[in-house]
């Protein structure tokens, strides 16, 4: 990595950390000015003390030294209406892109394949249409989607769920290329509310699925396309009629909760689909507006309310291919450990294989 873009991450991470550069120093052994040269790119930085400051700024080594993903700088230049983000959730795209990379580079991870006509979808019928074509490829019926981080790793988008805060961004998603294929990393905010998280998550997979990052024509509003996408992917139109349906006995507030519960959508999403599928009208759904539920309303109705997707999680295929490399002795506890997020305790990895160099220094042992 260049001088100037490992001073780039250093001064973003310490901003970040809410850290002044005298602070910093004080917490590694530096001066003030030493610290600065650091972040001008006019001064050599030693081994010793870029771990001295990993440490002191809660980043990973790897955050200083990995190569930056191409498509994570390009993918936010390139769209004309990039929805406003923040240091923290640049941070971590470009952290998690990059280690997907690496866990991709190892072998540990797979590419997908993504039609290459990809685009977004220029029409409400359009994005519904695309929504049911990803889910018949999913063999997912018209229900719910039990796991959706899975059901996002199937179609090659991996996801992390980081802390962010909740008034921080809902997250965002890049394009990750290497030279045995392309794949997605996406963050979302895993200090959002649940209902929020799904369909942030599922926000972003219709941004990777649409390739809409190098889609020049897509048009002005393609972020509505793109939000009609998502939501006719977490509920469709059949499995949302099916579900007022069953319940038609039930108040029209009551059908709606049972919506939201059982496709785990926000009310507000719920609602707007509702209206979307007709069957509900504006006078309806403004009343409803007014009428957030609490948590109490779900369960009078008998229906609980999973938090999936809450922080620490990074998806099923991601954690395994981290635990994995570390059972096989190609990635060691602490690497993994950080791959893995807070999700795991390192005490709590399987025990790993010996290595070659194990078995033979065991085998000279003993026949010594």
């Amino acid at each position: 990595m260049d001088t100037l873009e490992l001073s780039r991450r250093l001064t973003r991470a310490r901003e970040l950390a809410g850290m002044t550069q005298e602070s910093l120093g004080r917490a590694v052994g530096l001066d003030r000015t030493a610290v600065t040269r650091l972040e001008k790119g006019e001064r050599k930085l030693s081994v010793p003390e870029l771990v001295s400051i990993a440490d002191a700024l809660g980043r990973p080594l790897a955050y200083f030294v990995a190569e930056p993903v191409p498509a994570a700088v390009s993918r936010r230049a390139d769209l004309a209406t990039a929805e406003v983000s923040t240091q923290a959730l640049d941070i971590e795209l470009e952290q998690f892109a990059a280690d997907v990379r690496t866990l991709l580079d190892m072998r540990l991870l797979d590419a997908s394949e993504r039609a290459e006509e990809a685009h977004t979808p220029r029409s409400h019928p359009a994005a519904e249409r695309m929504a049911e074509s990803v889910r018949r490829q999913l063999d997912l019926g018209s229900g719910p989607i039990a796991d959706l981080g899975l059901a996002c790793e199937q179609l090659g988008l991996y996801t992390y769920s980081a802390r962010l805060g909740t008034a921080g961004p809902d997250g965002g998603c890049v394009e990750v290329a290497t030279d045995r294929g392309v794949v997605g990393a996406a963050v979302i905010n895993g200090d959002a509310p649940a209902g929020r998280r799904r369909m942030t998550l599922a926000h972003e997979l219709a941004h990777w699925l649409s390739g809409d990052a190098y889609d020049s024509e897509a048009a002005i509003d393609s972020e509505r396309m793109i939000n009609s996408l998502a939501i006719h992917f977490l509920a469709p139109r059949s499995g949302v009629i099916a579900i007022w349906n069953q319940n038609a006995h039930w108040s029209t507030r009551d059908r709606a909760l049972a919506i939201s519960a059982s496709f785990r959508l926000s009310w507000s999403a719920a609602l707007t689909q509702l209206r979307n599928v007709g069957l509900i009208g504006h006078d309806d759904f403004e009343t409803l507006s007014r009428s957030e539920p609490r948590s109490g309303d779900f369960l009078r109705l008998g229906r609980g309310w999973v938090e999936e997707l809450a922080r620490p999680y990074v998806s099923p295929r991601f954690a395994a291919a981290a635990v994995n490399g570390f059972v096989a002795g190609r990635i060691t506890a602490d690497r993994a450990t950080e791959l893995l997020r807070g999700t795991i305790a390192k005490d709590d990895l399987p025990v790993a294989s010996p290595s070659l160099d194990d078995l033979t220094r065991s085998f000279l042992g003993h026949d010594g």
